[in-house]
């Protein structure tokens, strides 16, 4: 199992370092064009989750993210807060790696 850190915010160009480096990085977007709760998880490394500010990421800074190698996931059809939206993505890869 694994315990999820919270890292500081962070600028984009520091983000996309972090997304470059990691195992799996992903970007929630409502736009996004894969569910999180089928993107296959590395059976090791880091898997990074990428929130947005409230109001959400500009179409650019989403690109950018994905031209750094993110893969941009939807939790569903309806968009939650940034508050809310960390923990429900969270909670949906915890159960897939536990409850699967």
């Amino acid at each position: 199992s694994r315990v999820p850190t919270v890292a500081p915010l962070a600028d984009q160009r520091a983000l996309r370092e972090r997304v470059a480096a990691a195992d799996l990085a992903l970007v929630l977007h409502e736009d996004g064009s894969e569910p999180v709760a089928t993107v296959p998880l590395p059976d090791a490394g880091e898997v990074l989750l990428v929130v947005g500010p409230e109001g959400g990421l500009a179409p650019e800074e989403t690109a950018d993210l994905a031209d750094a190698g993110a893969r941009v996931v939807r939790l569903g059809p309806t968009v939650l807060r940034t508050s809310t939206a960390g923990p429900a993505a969270l909670a949906v890869l915890s159960a897939r790696e536990r409850w699967t």
